[in-house]
C-alpha cells in the first residue's frame, strides 16, 4: 500500500474526494452518533486463568475479549459495591424454600419493610440520590441483571410506566416483591397499581409529570446512609 502525502501543491478537487470518504464509508461516525469509548490497557494474568478465558471463549463462540469485558464491568458496577453493601447470593431453591416457610402475609410484611429500609440504602448506595428514575435502574441492574432475583422488564408510555417482575419463586414470593416495590414508589409519593400471578408482578406506576424527575430527600436514616462505616448484612433476595 503506498503512503499518501499532502506536501506539496494540493489539488482542491482531490481534496474535496479525500474528505467526502468517511461519509461514504463511516457516515453513523461521522455524522455524529455517540460512540462508546474503548482505550487498550496491558494486564499479566495467571496462565491458568488465561487457559480458562481461551477453553470460555471457545465454548461460547465469542471472544476472550467480551468475556473480560463483561467480567470487568460486572466488577465495577455491582461486585465492589454488593461486597461493602453486605449482599450475599444464594441459591433459587434456598430461595423458594425461604419463602415457604412463611404465610403470604408474612412474606407481604417482610417486602414493605424491606422496601423502606434495604431497598431505600440500596439505591443511594448505588445511585446517591433516591429517585423514580434510580429505582428503576436499582431493579433493573442490581436486583435483575446481577443479582437475578428476577426478568425485569420496563416501559414507558406518558404518564403510564409498567415495571414486569418475573420469577419462578412461587406466590410467596409475588407477595415478597409486591410489598417491596409498593413501599419503595410508596416513599416517592408515586401511584401503583399491582397485579400478581404465581410468577410475576405487573406495577402500574402513575407519575404526575413524567418530565420531572421525582428525588426524595430527608427520609434516610443515618445508619442507611450509601457510605456508613460499617453497614448492616443484607441478603440479596
Amino acid at each position: 500500500m503506498r503512503a499518501v502525502s499532502l506536501r506539496g501543491p494540493v489539488n482542491p478537487a482531490w481534496l474535496w474526494a479525500w474528505l467526502q470518504f468517511p461519509y461514504l464509508f463511516f457516515p453513523r461516525i461521522v455524522t455524529g452518533a455517540k460512540l462508546r469509548r474503548i482505550e487498550t490497557r496491558i494486564f499479566r494474568i495467571d496462565t491458568e486463568v488465561a487457559e480458562q478465558l481461551d477453553e470460555l471463549a471457545q465454548k461460547n463462540k465469542i471472544s476472550v475479549n467480551v468475556i473480560v469485558n463483561q467480567s470487568l464491568r460486572k466488577h465495577v458496577e455491582y461486585d465492589a459495591y454488593s461486597e461493602k453493601f453486605g449482599l450475599v447470593t444464594i441459591s433459587k431453591g434456598l430461595l423458594k424454600t425461604f419463602f415457604s416457610l412463611m404465610s403470604q402475609e408474612q412474606a407481604r410484611a417482610l417486602g414493605r419493610k424491606s422496601g423502606e429500609h434495604e431497598g431505600v440504602a440500596l439505591v443511594t448506595f448505588w445511585f446517591k440520590d433516591f429517585n423514580l428514575e434510580n429505582v428503576i435502574k436499582s431493579l433493573d441492574r442490581v436486583a435483575s441483571h446481577y443479582n437475578h432475583n428476577f426478568e425485569f422488564e420496563y416501559t414507558q408510555d406518558g404518564q403510564a410506566h409498567v415495571a414486569i417482575l418475573r420469577h419462578d419463586s412461587g406466590p410467596r414470593a409475588s407477595a415478597f416483591y409486591a410489598g417491596f416495590v409498593k413501599s419503595v414508589f410508596a416513599l416517592l409519593g408515586t401511584r401503583v397499581e399491582l397485579e400478581e400471578t404465581e410468577g410475576q408482578i405487573v406495577a402500574k406506576i402513575f407519575v404526575q409529570k413524567p418530565d420531572e424527575q421525582l428525588t426524595l430527600g430527608g427520609v434516610i436514616h443515618d445508619e442507611l446512609k450509601p457510605l456508613s462505616p460499617q453497614p448492616s448484612p443484607t441478603q440479596a433476595v
